[in-house]
């Protein structure tokens, strides 16, 4: 299941390290995790404060309705091996391992939120390193599932059984459209968009509804969890983070896509 990012052959577990029969070792973390990053690839992903914030916000319930359509919609699939392809501090990748019981490999980039993610300690494999480059064997995933994270289809198409699942959130049209009347003169909607090549839509649906934040740590929260972080005027974002209460709705737009047979 698990391969060698250096020679693509086999990894297996030790008492302190995961290695391949080229005696190429990867050292598991005291927290549990193992960092899969080669020598010339640094790390960048999630800081340890954005960790913090998204953790904080995430265990205030705001999506919880989300992280449970997920676990029903994956039970409906029977999905015995998943791969969390941009897992976070893993809040959903946690949630349905536990409700599934099947075999679940969450990796992202950040070794902050990976570190967070292991402190379940359920038996899930955690792993920092590229999603675009996963140490995942071909075929080898009933179902890969992406969380608001970067999508590379053609390594999720390698890891994926035939006739296994791709399964998509993102945000809907409408996904926070009043905190960004907050932060914004004109507003404008998320395009949403389907289709993936050698991929069949078999589901898709908006789960939407309202959250009322009532501090201003979890709208700053909030905000850190968005793409806005990163573009917004300075003017703007002093706006946003002198509210103390903030009512916006959100908005899921989750697909499920099957590989077709080879």
């Amino acid at each position: 299941m698990l391969e060698c990012p250096k020679c693509k052959s086999e990894l297996i577990k030790t008492k302190h390290c995961y290695q391949c029969v080229n005696h190429h070792s990867f050292d598991i973390a005291k927290r549990g995790y193992v960092n899969l990053l080669l020598g010339n690839h640094k790390a960048t992903g999630d800081d340890k404060e954005m960790v913090k914030a998204r953790t904080i916000f995430l265990s205030h319930g705001y999506y919880t309705h989300l992280k449970n359509r997920l676990i029903e919609l994956l039970k409906d699939k029977q999905i015995k091996t998943l791969a969390d392809a941009g897992c976070g501090q893993g809040f959903y990748t946690n949630a349905i391992h536990d409700a599934l019981q099947c075999d679940t490999y969450g990796f992202d980039l950040s070794k902050y939120a990976v570190d967070e993610a292991c402190k379940a300690h359920n038996g899930v494999f955690y792993g920092v390193c590229n999603i675009f480059h996963m140490p995942l064997s071909d075929e080898s995933c009933d179902g890969v599932l992406s969380v608001f994270a970067p999508v590379d289809m053609k390594e999720n198409a390698r890891v994926l059984k035939s006739g296994g699942y791709f399964i998509k959130v993102g945000p809907g049209p409408k996904h926070l459209l009043e905190m960004k009347q907050e932060l914004y003169k004109e507003v404008y909607e998320n395009t949403v968009e389907t289709g993936y090549a050698g991929f069949t839509l078999c589901h898709e649906e908006l789960l939407e509804y309202t959250i009322d934040l009532q501090n201003a740590h979890d709208i700053k929260a909030l905000f850190q969890m968005t793409p806005y972080y990163w573009r917004t005027p300075k003017e703007s974002v002093e706006h946003l983070l002198s509210l103390s209460v903030l009512t916006t709705r959100v908005s899921f737009h989750i697909t499920i896509y099957r590989k077709e047979e080879a």
